[in-house]
């Protein structure tokens, strides 16, 4: 079995604390397979794009991006991701775009807001294929198979972590989310769990503490515990000494 590769893009929470970018993942095969993914996106923030570009990634080998929720700091980076593929990449496949309900919708709404000119003077040179995801149904996408579940982030849509099974490894994401009994069962068993912790010492409602993974350490059955989403209290937690679990760095890469 060829394993998988995770580089973290971001590790920041919604403000950007500490100048980290907007939490997002590039998820790579270390070989590539005939009508498999080449590089899945996992949440594209306004970061996600000049990250890649740093780190010296191909935009026309991104296949699939896959969104936990709608929210700013996970999908105004789409945009971009269309504009390259419109004009910079000359993208000729089709761009899989994965999310919950809404996602055509807001990502579609996203570039007209930003592009207008280019979608009235010009069309779209290449493909978008949608797919929002039933909660609670496996489906498939460029070879990955994707869990979706819903967990407690927002009121007015439906926000997921996902359990993403590719090449015998899984990786479980909660996305952003309090926390719910929902990430045990994403953990059980995962090579990776890739987990939102953006406060320490205190509750914020709709968001995970480190409190609340400390408590519930022994119930996360995941080989890998990843901690990203950081907010200025963990930040500070982190620059006063260890840690119990591991958190992520920007340029950071994890073979899965």
């Amino acid at each position: 079995m060829s394993g998988l590769a995770l580089t973290v893009l971001g590790s920041g929470d919604a403000f950007a604390t500490g100048g980290r970018p907007y939490s997002s993942y590039l998820l790579e095969p270390q070989e590539e397979r005939k009508g498999e993914a080449r590089g899945v996106l996992l949440d594209c923030g306004p970061t996600a794009v000049p990250m890649l570009m740093a780190m010296g990634f191909d935009m026309a080998r991104l296949d699939l991006i896959l969104l936990s929720h709608l929210h700013g700091d996970h999908v105004l980076g789409m945009p971009m991701v269309f504009l390259d593929a419109q004009f910079r990449t000359k993208r000729k496949n089709p761009l899989v775009v994965a999310g919950p309900p809404g996602t055509e919708a807001k990502c579609e709404a996203l570039f007209r807001l930003a592009y207008a000119d280019t979608l009235l003077e010009m069309g779209r040179r290449f493909e978008v294929e949608y797919r929002e995801l039933p909660e609670g149904g496996e489906s498939e996408a460029c070879g990955l198979r994707v869990l979706p579940r819903k967990v407690v982030h927002q009121i007015h849509e439906i926000p997921y972590g996902y359990r993403i099974a590719w090449r015998g490894r899984t990786l479980a994401w909660t996305g952003d989310t309090q926390w719910d009994e929902a990430v045990v069962d994403l953990a059980r068993g995962a090579d990776l769990l890739i987990a939102e912790c953006f406060t320490a010492g205190f509750q914020l409602k709709f968001h995970t503490s480190l409190e609340d993974l400390e408590r519930n350490r022994g119930r996360l059955e995941a080989r890998r515990i990843l901690l990203t989403h950081l907010g200025e209290t963990m930040l500070r937690r982190m620059a006063g000494g260890k840690l119990p679990f591991e958190t992520a760095m920007e340029g950071q890469r994890i073979e899965v």
